[in-house]
C-alpha cells in the first residue's frame, strides 16, 4: 500500500497545535483521514470550517464525541468499516485514547502504560531511578499527612508541584516546613476548581535544580529543551531548544538552533537518550525538558508529544515540518524533515499579571506586525474586557521572529515585547494592577 492510500484517525479538539495545522500537515501525507472531532468549546462555526477543510481534502469520515473515554471504541468500530492505519493526535488530553485505540487496532504507537507514566511526574520520577538514570529526590504529597515524611526524603529548598499538571500551574518553590504547608492547602483548594485536573489532588515534592552556567552568550534560562523523533525505538534527537530566563516557573521565550557549547550540546543529548529510552517511548515526537546543572543535564520532564510552540520554531529555522513526520510516524513510515537550522527562530510568550484581572487595554497585533518586519506571527489571545485568571493560564501575547543570529534575535524580541502595552485592574477590587514583559 502506498502511503498517500493508507487510512489515518486525526483526534482533534483537545489542545496542542491548531485543528486546520493538523489538518494541513495529515495531507501532505495521505489523501485518506477521519476526524475524531472531541467536542469542547469551539464554535459551532469554527467547528464547521474545519469540517469543510477536511472534506476538500481528505476522503473518510468524521466523527464527534464528548467522552474522550469512548474514543478507543470509536476507533475500533471505525476501523470495521474502513481499516485503519494510523492513529494521531497532537493534544496531551488525548495521547492515551491514542494509545488505546493503537493498542487494540496493533498500530505504532506507545503502550498505554507508557504513556501513563509520561503524564505523571510522579511515575515519571520513579521510572527514572529505578533505570538508574537520574537521582532527583522526590517523594508523593496526597494531603498534609504526608509532609513529615515527604520532609525527610527531599529536604529544602524544594519544589512542589501537581503530578498532572500543565503550563507550571500550581508549580511552587518551598524553602521551609511552614511554607510548604501554605503552598499546599492554596493548591489544594485551586486544585478543584481549574479545568486543568482531575478532581482528586496529588502532588509531588521534588528536590530543587539548581542551574548553571552553560553558556558563552548572556540572556538564556538555565534549562533547555530536547526534541525528538522515536521510529520503533529509534531515537532520532531534531532539535536543542535553548530556553528565556523563567518568569518564576512561567516559561518567556524558546529559540532554536541552540547556542550551547558543541561539547555540552553533546552531552545534553546523551542524557536525552538515555531518558527516552527508559521511559519506554517507542513511537513518535518526545519533548524532554532538562535543567543545566553543575553535575550535568537533570529531567524536569518529558512529555510523549510535540511541546508547544517547537513545531513552527523549527519549521522557521529549518523549513522542516515536524508536524508531517509525527504524521508518518503514527502510520509507521520513516521521518523525512532535514532539521538542520538555516537561520535561527525566537518565540517568545508574555504572561498576564499572576492575580485575577481584567484586560482594560493593549497595543493591537496589528500594530506589531507593521512596524516589525522579522515576525513570522503574533498573536494577542484576549480582547479588551476579558477577565483573565491564573487558575486558567494563558499568555497574553505570543510571537516568532527570526534573523541571522541570535543576538539578532533576542534584540528584536526585546524591541517587540517593550513596544507592547497592556493594562490591567483588579477582579477583586477594580484597582490598577502592574503589568511588565521583562524576563529579568
Amino acid at each position: 500500500m502506498s502511503e498517500h492510500a493508507s487510512h489515518l484517525v486525526l483526534l482533534l479538539g483537545a489542545g496542542g497545535i491548531s485543528p486546520d495545522a493538523a489538518l494541513r500537515a495529515a495531507a501532505k501525507v495521505t489523501s485518506e483521514a477521519s476526524v475524531v472531532w472531541y467536542d469542547g468549546n469551539a464554535s459551532s462555526a469554527a467547528v464547521e470550517g474545519l469540517r469543510r477543510q477536511w472534506a476538500d481534502s481528505f476522503t473518510g469520515e468524521w466523527l464527534t464525541v464528548a467522552d474522550h473515554l469512548s474514543i478507543p471504541d470509536l476507533v475500533v468500530d471505525l476501523h470495521g468499516r474502513r481499516p485503519v492505519h494510523g492513529v494521531a493526535t497532537f493534544g496531551e488530553p488525548l495521547i492515551m485514547a491514542q494509545a488505546e485505540a493503537q493498542r487494540r487496532l496493533g498500530l505504532p504507537g506507545n503502550p498505554p502504560e507508557t504513556v501513563r507514566t509520561a503524564q505523571s511526574k510522579l511515575a515519571q520520577r520513579r521510572r527514572l531511578r529505578e533505570a538508574g538514570v537520574e537521582k532527583v529526590r522526590f517523594h508523593e504529597i496526597a494531603d498534609e499527612a504526608d509532609v513529615p515524611e515527604a520532609v525527610a526524603a527531599v529536604g529544602f529548598p524544594a519544589v512542589l508541584k501537581p503530578v498532572h499538571g500543565a503550563a507550571s500551574f500550581l508549580v511552587s518553590k518551598v524553602q521551609d516546613e511552614t511554607e510548604l504547608r501554605d503552598r499546599l492547602r492554596e493548591a489544594l483548594a485551586a486544585y478543584r476548581s481549574s479545568p486543568l485536573f482531575n478532581p482528586e489532588p496529588l502532588f509531588v515534592m521534588e528536590q530543587l535544580l539548581v542551574g548553571a552556567q552553560w553558556y558563552e552568550e548572556t540572556g538564556f534560562g538555565d534549562y533547555i529543551s530536547v526534541e525528538s523523533l522515536v521510529e520503533d525505538g529509534r531515537i532520532v534527537h531534531v532539535g536543542v531548544t535553548d530556553k528565556l530566563p523563567l518568569h518564576g516557573f512561567v516559561e518567556t521565550g524558546d529559540v532554536v538552533p541552540t547556542s550551547l557549547p558543541a561539547d555540552r550540546h553533546q552531552e545534553v543529548l546523551d542524557h536525552a537518550g538515555r531518558i527516552v529510552e527508559a521511559m519506554g517511548i517507542r513511537w513518535g515526537a518526545t519533548h524532554l525538558e532538562l535543567k543545566l546543572t553543575p553535575d550535568g543535564p537533570a529531567c524536569i520532564e518529558l512529555n510523549a508529544r510535540l511541546g508547544g510552540p517547537v513545531g513552527h520554531l523549527l519549521r522557521a529555522a529549518s523549513g522542516a515540518d515536524i508536524e508531517v513526520d509525527i504524521i508518518r510516524l503514527a502510520l509507521g513510515r520513516s521521518p523525512q524533515g532535514n532539521y538542520q537550522g538555516q537561520r535561527y527562530a525566537l518565540y517568545r510568550s508574555v504572561p498576564p499579571p499572576p492575580q485575577a484581572v481584567t484586560l482594560v487595554a493593549q497595543t493591537p497585533r496589528e500594530d506589531l506586525l507593521e512596524r516589525f518586519p522579522e515576525l513570522v506571527f503574533c498573536k494577542t489571545r484576549f480582547a479588551p474586557g476579558a477577565e483573565l485568571r491564573p487558575e486558567e493560564p494563558y499568555n497574553v501575547l505570543t510571537f516568532l521572529v527570526t534573523g541571522d543570529d541570535v543576538t539578532s534575535c533576542l534584540a528584536t524580541a526585546e524591541r517587540v515585547t517593550a513596544a507592547y502595552r497592556a493594562e490591567f485592574v483588579s477582579l477583586a477590587d477594580g484597582s490598577p494592577v502592574p503589568f511588565s514583559t521583562s524576563t529579568h
